[in-house]
Parts: structure tokens; C-alpha cells; sequence
């Protein structure tokens, strides 16, 4: 017999988590929630490593208390790490040749490149106006300076601040955690909308990370809330059937044993990411769903952002320094000598802009890698691609003897079935509307929402985001208590 519920949550990631809290604080414990993995978190996962913990998803803490509400759960659980994790050591750049970049040209630039995005680019009319894509707008602003330095500067100069511009489009805190392939891709309308509610503890320039890692505040703050009876792991929806005449849904799961089941409930939260309904609505939601939600998910942006950390035996770097910036030839062709007699193309590389020492393991090195080059390196084996980050650490720090590393960890977000990518953005040709339509309950009658959307893709201000996926999951539980108020009331 099918089992029936009042509430079946797609998704154990933070929304999902969230949204079922949320029931249980108001007295609706008839749900279940399912997840395709073995483990609650969605794209917040912890892997512990010699008693200190890695994050291959979300790591730090964005705002405070008084504009992010996980920052508020984690400071009331104290699991904030308030201890000063800032390095007082230097940065280094250089290019391809090896070649060290002059500081004072990076922080040149960098000041501009804040300038337009902190000031020009919200100025950009929404009315009237034809969308505009972000990397244009920044090129246009970089052109008129680039060409105001020609008249003074000799070649090799001007190249090295286009190897700084370049840089810094692919590595800029604001812009590399967005996942696209290219600044071109991006809304500058929809950019706009985007609300920065901070950089890391901007105030006073400390990096708030969890004690525990981001796993341990999701066991704490939801998994010790929420009874594992209400929890299924490892079981993938496969469809959806709504039956809006009789006011239920069905859901089809495959099981962790690979057992077909079937359950009903009055409704359902989707908290799958964009990623996973662009590549599963046409064959989960029966009937299709509408044409009008269909496009907001085609034309919204979903990208990938992969971590990769390499461990070694011991630290081969100049301790002085903290990052280990890459700065590339913009024109010039790039090929790496251990992928000479493979498959492998080496162009990937030139989405790497650095490295950086890891804040409590003094001797591991990470980086992260965006767009189609960070989809692309997830079907590269680990020894191959652990030979690649060898080579190429040493042809841009040759004074070093690079050995190669011990190991190497990364995060495979594209290639993984429940996510298929990592963070939402707006791409151009889309608006925050698509965002609203995405949100929106189907069918959108409020006196009997069947199958309701939450997740970080359905926060118009907040995407892309842990909090903004937190926020969403209370918004679309509210809506379901709210309903059952009312039916209370009435009755």
C-alpha cells in the first residue's frame, strides 16, 4: 500500500532542511524528506582530514548577525570560530614566464575593477534599457583605461596589465562565485539585483568559518531537530505526478536497494537545484510543467565551481608568502608536457589563477576552478590531473622544487546526478523574474498549492547562496502552515 503524507521535501540540502524545521516548530510532522545521497547537506559538504575539516561546498559565513540568519543559528549554537585565521604573510604573482608582476600594478587595477563594479555598474538604467552582459560593461570601462596607459607605457607593461585584468575576471571575490564560463554570459541587470549583503566579515577583516565545518552546523542547527524517520537517503525521485482534480501528488522513488515505491502527499517541495530540472524536468513532472516555468529554467544561469586541494608532505613554498598567484598570457597557446600523449586538452589551465595555503593546514595548497574548464577536469583522473598542477606550479614558480603532491581531494559538482553544477546566476537574456515564475507554487491557487519550489535558485536577491537557499525553505514551509491555519480557522 502507498504510504501518504502531508508533505514529501525533495532535497536534504539546506533548504530542505530548513523548510522541514520550519513544519516541525509549527506542528506538522506528517512529512519525509528524500535525498539522493548518503548523507544530509546537498552542496554543503565537510570531509574531515588529519582532525581538521575541508569544505568541497559552501566554507565561510557571508554578513553577521543582522543580515544572514544562518550567521545568527551558527552564533547561537556557538559554532562560529571567532579566532583570527587572517595571514599576515604576503601575496606573490607571476606570470607564465615566472616572471614576478610588480604589487603595485595588481592593486591599480584592483581599485578600478572595484570602482566599476561597486559604483558604474549599479548605475546601469534598468528601464528603457537593452540587458547588457557584465563582461562587456567591465571591458568597455578596462578599454578607456588600457588605452589612456598606451600613450605613456611601453608594450611589456601594458601587457602585464592585461595579464591583471585578465586575472582578475576569472578570480575577483565578487565574481568567482558565480560558475560561468565567461563574464559575457552574465546579466548586468541581473547582477545588479543580486543583493552582497558583505564581503567575509568585511567589519573587521576576519574569515568566519564553522567549527566542525558547514556539516557540523547542519547536524546541529537541523539533523538533531529532525527524526531520521523523516529522513529516506539514498533514494532518487524519478517523476512527480500531480493530480490536481483530486488535490494529491504522486511521487515514484527508486530506493537504495534499487526498489521502485510510490508515495503521496497533499504536497511537495522541490528543492532540487536549476541544474537538476534543466536536465530532469522534461521527464519528472507529469504533466509537464508549465511552458512559462519550463523557460525561466532554461533561461536562467546554472555553473559549476570545483574545489581541488593538494596535499603534501611537507610545505616546498616560501613561508612568507600566503597566495600564489597565476597570471596568464592572454593570446599566447598553452600546452602542458604530461598531458602531451593523452586525450587531454590543456587549455582548462588557464582558468587556474592560483593558489593559496589552506588556514589550518600549513601544508596543503587549494584552488578552485569555474565554467566549462571546472566541468571539464572532473573527467581527468586524479593522478593525471595531480601530474598537471605539478608542472604547472613549477612553470610559473621555477625557483621552486615542486614535489608532487600526496593527495589530492576535489569536489565533482557537474558530474554529480543530484546537483549537476554548483550555484545559479543570471544569465543574459533572463531577469529576476525568471527567479519569481521559478518560485512560484503550481498550480498557483493559495487555497491548495500542490507542488511548491524552494533552493538558493528561488531567491531573487540571495541566489546562489547558502542563506538565500535557508530563507527559501522557511518561505515555502510558512506557506503550507499558513494554509493549514487558515483551514483551522474556517473549519
Amino acid at each position: 500500500m502507498e504510504k501518504h503524507y502531508c508533505v514529501v521535501i525533495i532535497g536534504a540540502g539546506i533548504a530542505g532542511l530548513s523548510c522541514a524545521k520550519y513544519l516541525i516548530e509549527n506542528d506538522i510532522h506528517d512529512f519525509i524528506i528524500i535525498e539522493a545521497n548518503n548523507q544530509i547537506g546537498g552542496r554543503c559538504e565537510t570531509i574531515p582530514l588529519m582532525e581538521h575539516q575541508i569544505e568541497l561546498g559552501t566554507e565561510i559565513l557571508q554578513g553577521d548577525q543582522s543580515n544572514n540568519p544562518l550567521y545568527q543559528l551558527a552564533d547561537e549554537h556557538h559554532l562560529i570560530d571567532y579566532s583570527n585565521n587572517e595571514s599576515d604573510r604576503d601575496d606573490c604573482f607571476h606570470d607564465e614566464d615566472g616572471e614576478s608582476i610588480d604589487e603595485d600594478i595588481i592593486n591599480e587595477i584592483r581599485t578600478i575593477y572595484d570602482e566599476i563594479l561597486e559604483k558604474k555598474v549599479p548605475t546601469y538604467p534598468y528601464e528603457n534599457y537593452p540587458d547588457s552582459s557584465l563582461g562587456e560593461f567591465i571591458s568597455t570601462e578596462l578599454d578607456q583605461y588600457v588605452q589612456s596607459k598606451k600613450v605613456s607605457l611601453e608594450k611589456n607593461e601594458i601587457d602585464q596589465i592585461e595579464k591583471v585584468i585578465d586575472w582578475l575576471s576569472k578570480q575577483h571575490s565578487y565574481l568567482n562565485t558565480i560558475g560561468c564560463e565567461k563574464l559575457t554570459d552574465v546579466s548586468v541587470q541581473g547582477w545588479n539585483s543580486f543583493e552582497h549583503i558583505s564581503k567575509p566579515d568585511q567589519s573587521n577583516g576576519i574569515i568566519k568559518y564553522i567549527q566542525g565545518g558547514f556539516s557540523n552546523l547542519l547536524h546541529i542547527v537541523f539533523g538533531n531537530k529532525i527524526p531520521n524517520d523523516n529522513i529516506e537517503l539514498n533514494s532518487m525521485v524519478k517523476r512527480i505526478c500531480m493530480y490536481e482534480d483530486d488535490q494529491y501528488v504522486s511521487i515514484e522513488i527508486i530506493g537504495k536497494n534499487k526498489e521502485m515505491k510510490t508515495y503521496q502527499a497533499e504536497h511537495v517541495i522541490c528543492t532540487q537545484s536549476v541544474g537538476c530540472l534543466k536536465k530532469t524536468m522534461h521527464e519528472m513532472f507529469v504533466p509537464p510543467l508549465p511552458y512559462s516555468k519550463q523557460l525561466c529554467i532554461e533561461k536562467l544561469g546554472f555553473g559549476t565551481i570545483n574545489k581541488i586541494y593538494l596535499i603534501f608532505s611537507h610545505a616546498f613554498w616560501d613561508v612568507d608568502f600566503n597566495t600564489f598567484n597565476f597570471l596568464w598570457n592572454t593570446t599566447a597557446e598553452w600546452k602542458l608536457t604530461c598531458l602531451e600523449n593523452t586525450s587531454y586538452d590543456s587549455q582548462w589551465c588557464k582558468s587556474i589563477t592560483g593558489f593559496y595555503v589552506h588556514h589550518r593546514l600549513p601544508n596543503m595548497l587549494v584552488t578552485q576552478i569555474g565554467g566549462e574548464a571546472a566541468t571539464y577536469i572532473e573527467t581527468i583522473p586524479d593522478e593525471i590531473l595531480t601530474n598537471c598542477f605539478q608542472e604547472l606550479f613549477g612553470r610559473f614558480y621555477p625557483d621552486n622544487q615542486i614535489p608532487k603532491p600526496k593527495k589530492l581531494i576535489r569536489s565533482q559538482w557537474f558530474n554529480k546526478t543530484s546537483t549537476h553544477g554548483s550555484h545559479t546566476f543570471i544569465k543574459t537574456g533572463s531577469n529576476t523574474h525568471d527567479i519569481k515564475r521559478l518560485a512560484m507554487p503550481w498550480p498557483n491557487q493559495p487555497a491548495k498549492p500542490l507542488i511548491l519550489f524552494a533552493g538558493e535558485g528561488t531567491h531573487e536577491r540571495f541566489y546562489g547562496t547558502a542563506h538565500g537557499a535557508f530563507m527559501t525553505g522557511i518561505r515555502e514551509a510558512k506557506r503550507i502552515v499558513e494554509l493549514y491555519k487558515k483551514d483551522s480557522i474556517n473549519q
